[in-house]
């Protein structure tokens, strides 16, 4: 009896073990989804705007036809013209640790920016590196995501960027395009790469390089050619 019940034990472990990846895989996506879902939606209710329909007079006011035309008469403090008020809809709760979203079509790759690079948030998703520059800003905007077995999750795809391929980063308010000019890998030590020239307003993505048993860092920069929106 104590052996068939390790028996199946170890089958249940063993099958836990099997869809955990994929469990995981698929928690972190619904994670990413759900941020970029309230990010458009906050979005979206602050680019709306209601307009209350104009008051029509009451039916039994009369109205006196004259050849003349009529003056239009100065309502007075008792009585103003009806104005078609705007009211702006309260604006949806904006994620407390995000702040954009990074675009780079030629990887298909659309994620949102956590704000700082901690253990928690690049599991869900790529980040800010605390304490390097701001999107659109002069300094260096560092931006690290994990690279997954599963193809094209967070920066698994960011080898494929090139020299000349573009990348924009959405802040919500403002979109912000970069270019790429420099390609590069280096060792974990070379923190240099985070570091802004002083003068351009560049763009760095870093990852692990290669999946498995990483040794390197892919760097990607990357200057500002097209002003904010």
């Amino acid at each position: 009896m104590i052996r068939k019940k390790l028996s199946l034990l170890c089958i249940v472990l063993g099958i836990i073990i099997f869809f955990y990846p994929m469990a995981n895989d698929r928690y972190e996506s619904f994670q990413q989804q759900k941020i970029l879902k309230q990010w458009e939606d906050n979005l979206q209710m602050m680019d709306q705007a209601v307009v209350e329909p104009e008051e029509s007079l009451p039916e039994d006011v009369p109205v006196a036809a004259s050849p003349e035309p009529a003056v239009e008469a100065t309502p007075t403090s008792s009585q103003q013209a009806p104005v078609a008020v705007a009211a702006t809809p309260k604006p949806a709760a904006m994620p407390k640790n995000m702040e954009g979203i990074l675009i780079i079509d030629k990887i298909d790759l659309k994620l949102p920016i956590l704000t700082d690079a901690t253990v928690n948030n690049l599991k869900i998703s790529v980040a800010s590196i605390a304490n390097t520059g701001k999107a659109g800003a002069i300094g260096n905007y560092a931006i690290a995501g994990h690279r997954n077995l599963t193809y094209g999750k967070n920066f698994n795809r960011l080898d494929e960027v090139t020299e000349g391929d573009l990348v924009e980063v959405d802040s919500g308010n403002k979109k912000y395009v970069y270019k790429v000019v420099d390609k590069q890998y280096v060792l974990p030590e070379d923190v240099w790469v985070l570091k802004g020239n002083g003068k351009d307003r560049e763009i760095t993505l870093i990852t692990c390089h290669p999946m498995e048993n990483p040794t390197h860092r892919i760097a990607i920069k990357g200057i500002l050619v097209q002003p904010e929106k």
